[in-house]
């Protein structure tokens, strides 16, 4: 990641969150005691509240980086993205606002999330002039394959519900579009490694997740291991207009 060029207070202030934000994980990984199932050591609060101080920075960002204006439509888009990540997490983690089938609306909520970063980054590619066709057809091409393959090795669940199935695959599709995009912007300008890897951290951590759901294959601290991955990816993706102002015009 790259120092932010924003003005204060914004800059100020962002530095002040994602310490807050680190300090929540760092701290309740270290401290908190391990729940009943031995899956998770980091407390739900400290969860939520490092999700939802990803909602501020992306708020913040699309303050400060409202006046370039070929990020304007960008940082919009992550906000949007980055709220619909923080309501998947109130349904799935939290389970704060009670759903009847929780994994299906929380699917349906991180999928729109999804959605709105793949916008995102075809808004981001064209206002840069990264639109190279061959990068972003052999990119979504490869992620596509991934997401075959690790949903019918790890998450597809032989006695799971047909309905069940059938969308955790439609989702594994929509998850590899999103990070096909990201590496297809990361393969033309290299200040957007880190926005691929937070996509791909995204993919591993949605990877192990459904392993767990579908499969049934629980291991000890394996919630910490699927947090970790998803607000690190997530944290990478909202902070990625700090590597779009380097480059854009």
């Amino acid at each position: 990641m790259y120092p932010f060029l924003i003005p204060q207070p914004y800059r100020g202030l962002l530095y002040v969150l994602l310490f807050s934000w680190a300090m929540l994980l760092v701290f309740g990984f270290a401290f908190g005691p391990l729940n009943e199932t031995r899956t998770n050591r980091i407390p739900l609060p400290n969860r939520m509240a490092s999700s939802f101080i990803l909602v501020l920075c992306a708020v913040i960002w699309w303050r400060a980086g409202a006046g370039v204006r070929p990020l304007a439509g960008y940082t919009a888009l992550i906000v949007v993205g980055m709220a619909c990540g923080f309501l998947g997490d109130l349904i799935m983690a939290a389970e704060i606002i009670p759903m009847p089938e929780r994994v299906i609306y929380g699917m349906v909520a991180f999928g729109l999330g999804h959605i709105f970063y793949i916008a995102a980054y075809l808004r981001l590619g064209g206002a840069l002039g990264l639109t190279d066709g061959r990068a972003r057809i052999l990119s979504l091409a490869a992620l596509f394959i991934v997401a075959l393959a690790t949903w019918w090795a790890l998450i597809r669940g032989p006695q799971a519900p047909a309905v069940l199935n059938y969308g955790s695959l439609g989702y594994a599709l929509l998850l590899s579009a999103m990070v096909g995009l990201a590496v297809a912007l990361a393969v033309q300008e290299p200040r957007f490694i880190p926005l691929a890897l937070g996509a791909i951290l995204f993919l591993v951590s949605d990877t192990i997740l459904g392993n767990e759901l579908f499969r049934g294959n629980v291991w000890t601290l394996v919630g910490d291991v699927v947090w970790l991955t998803y607000i690190a990816g997530q944290a990478l993706i909202v902070f990625s207009t700090a590597s779009a102002l380097y480059v854009a015009p």
